[in-house]
């Protein structure tokens, strides 16, 4: 499809207003010319944006409609928020990342039904053992009885 990314989306995009067309190439330009490029619509026509490559494995571009920059890393396209300093989570990072909060709540969960029923557990042996002093207590008194 590079051939038509760049001729009849590229011109229906435009026409349509839409304000930035990104292509991403995960083979490194073996589908389209480049790695990694952008065009921002300017007066009903697009310009390129400015690619910053920093090396053979990692060529970026800034987003002003997304406030992020958009990464091309070995292949893979990597969301950065400048604002934060830090990557976005891919979906598969995203997915591990809930995967994870829900076995650690699954186990505090866990813990928490483990300490109440020793709670619980504890409770019912001050009881008992209440109960055995005062029937001690009652025992002592009556036998100190005359």
């Amino acid at each position: 499809t590079g051939f038509q990314d760049y001729t009849g989306k590229r011109t229906d995009y435009a026409a349509f207003g839409v304000p930035e067309y990104w292509r991403f190439d995960p083979s490194g330009g073996q589908y389209h010319d480049v790695h990694l490029a952008g065009d921002r619509l300017v007066d009903g026509a697009y310009q390129p944006i400015e690619i910053v490559k920093l090396d053979e494995t990692h060529y970026y571009g800034h987003s002003d409609v997304l406030g992020l920059d958009l990464c091309w890393e070995e292949g893979l396209l990597r969301l950065w928020d400048p604002a934060k300093e830090r990557y976005l989570n891919t979906f598969d990072e995203e997915v591990d990342g809930r995967i994870a909060a829900e076995s650690e709540r699954d186990a505090e969960r866990s813990l928490r039904t483990t300490l109440e029923s020793g709670l619980d557990d504890e409770r019912r042996a001050r009881i008992a053992a209440e109960n055995r002093v005062r029937e001690l207590e009652a025992e002592l008194e009556r036998r100190q009885q005359p």
